[in-house]
């Protein structure tokens, strides 16, 4: 018979990586669980209270983030691809993410628009 060339548990160090690495995985989950219980519970004593405004959420700001990230991506392979001296790649990356920008643009100019009709043009 052969001894066995690996132990047949892990060693402890392996162990305690694995621990603290679930450690820390329960403990995100748990803090982000307190947080929405807690967001939850303001919201449900702001109803309760009549305080609760319902409001429109407007999704330009995830269309600005979205589009700035993807013009950094676009403009950052084509600066990869120029160093390298290939073709040029990242330029529909890049484009919409300008389009992206031009929307949230737009969007914002024809929000605004209403308001100022609303003061009577007058700036305070």
């Amino acid at each position: 018979m052969r001894p066995c060339s690996s132990p047949p548990f892990p060693p402890f160090a392996d162990l305690a990586v694995f621990g603290f690495i679930a450690l820390v995985v329960l403990a995100t989950v748990g803090l982000v669980g307190a947080l929405a219980y807690l967001d939850h519970r303001k919201t449900m004593a702001l109803v309760e209270t009549g305080q609760y405004a319902a409001s429109e959420r407007d999704g330009r700001d995830w269309v600005l983030a979205v589009g700035l990230v993807l013009v950094a991506i676009g403009l950052g392979g084509i600066a990869e691809t120029l160093v390298a001296g290939a073709p040029v790649e990242g330029l529909t990356t890049a484009f919409v993410g300008l389009a992206a920008l031009a929307y949230y643009a737009v969007k914002r100019r024809a929000t605004a628009a209403p308001a100022a009709d609303r003061d009577g043009g007058l700036d305070s």
